[in-house]
């Protein structure tokens, strides 16, 4: 009877309860056999996926602020809430106990198996689960430890280094995210596997869908607006003839220059080597040519900036010319149509 032990004292009770239900011989041998399956039925297990009860027990925290262990505790309680567990915090279990045995039990040393039997028993829990929050020079040392209170066995540990005070929380959480799923596999096996899905009988195909007909909007084709073509200006391709003058003019303005220079310098000299018959004449000459190479500097200047500012206008639109040709009784024609340059 799918291997189930019955109590002798419930086989006994069969016969009885068949020879006072029976009337007939056929009747008895239904009945004892209806008492007997019934009796061999086995109880109803227990859900192997209740839920887990854990006591929070008082972190190693060497060094750690007591708002941080404090904060941190919390912390931990609500998360294994959140996961799914029976919490128990360790302060409502040692407000009962008397003074020695809770100092006794608050003080133990959390890695020996002896204490975390202790502190199960006196939870009543499953499991104990011992957070970590060491301080050291690179930062805290965060995580947690989970162990069997039967025997004080660890199940499953996840610790994360360096960590810094304001990420402590986060660390916590990282830690239980490893650990819990782990303690639960531990003590209640794997989670079920996902019920699948119908599949239909061998050689009969489900008729396919219509594929679903999709509705485009009409396109409205905007016309793209060309940029306007920039004004032709005819001066560009006469730009080089104020160059040139510019560039003439600067010539005729370096000679009348030397020679105002020469005039200079023959005053300066005065006559040295031969006497000056007229100095006046000199020096209205150089003053002459001095104020006619000034002009045509600025002449020049002038030729040269009209050049370069004829030269930037924009050019001339390119051509468009268009060939044509046509036949006519005798003979033929071809000719250009468009705008020449």
């Amino acid at each position: 009877m799918n291997g189930a032990r019955v109590h002798p004292q419930s086989i006994a009770l069969i016969p009885i309860l068949a020879r006072s239900a029976c009337q007939g011989e056929s009747d008895c041998v239904w009945t004892s056999l209806l008492a007997a399956l019934i009796l061999a039925t086995p109880a109803p297990a227990a859900s192997s996926q209740a839920p887990i009860t854990v006591l929070v027990a008082p972190p190693d925290a060497a060094g750690a602020p007591s708002h941080v262990i404090e904060f941190a505790q919390e912390h931990v309680a609500t998360q294994l809430e959140s996961r799914g567990m029976v919490v128990i915090r360790v302060e409502d279990v040692t407000r009962k106990l008397p003074a020695s045995k809770r100092r006794a039990l608050l003080r133990c040393n959390r890695t020996e198996p002896s204490c975390i039997q202790s502190l199960g028993a006196a939870g009543k829990a499953e499991v104990v689960l011992v957070a970590e929050l060491g301080q050291f020079l690179s930062g805290y040392r965060t995580g947690a430890r989970m162990y069997l209170a039967r025997d004080g066995s660890l199940i499953t540990e996840h610790l994360i280094p360096g960590v810094r005070e304001d990420q402590l929380l986060d660390a916590l959480t990282q830690s239980l995210e490893v650990v819990v799923p782990r303690t639960r596999t531990a003590l209640r096996g794997p989670p079920p596997m996902p019920p699948m899905k119908d599949v239909p009988p061998p050689g009969v195909t489900p008729p396919p869908r219509p594929p679903p007909t999709a509705t485009t909007p009409p396109q409205v084709v905007t016309p793209v607006e060309q940029p306007p073509a920039p004004e032709a200006h005819p001066l560009r391709r006469w730009a080089w003839l104020p160059a040139a003058g510019g560039v003439a003019l600067a010539g005729v303005g370096t000679l009348f220059y030397l020679q105002a220079g020469d005039k200079y310098d023959e005053l300066d000299k005065g006559g040295t080597d031969v006497p000056i018959s007229d100095p006046d004449d000199v020096a209205s000459s150089g003053r002459r040519a001095q104020t006619l190479s000034r002009v045509a500097f600025g002449l020049a200047g002038v030729g040269l900036v009209t050049g370069a500012v004829m030269y930037l206008l924009p050019g001339d639109a390119p051509p468009k010319v268009q060939p044509s040709a046509a036949v006519v009784p005798g003979g033929g024609m071809v000719g250009l149509s468009g705008t020449w340059p």
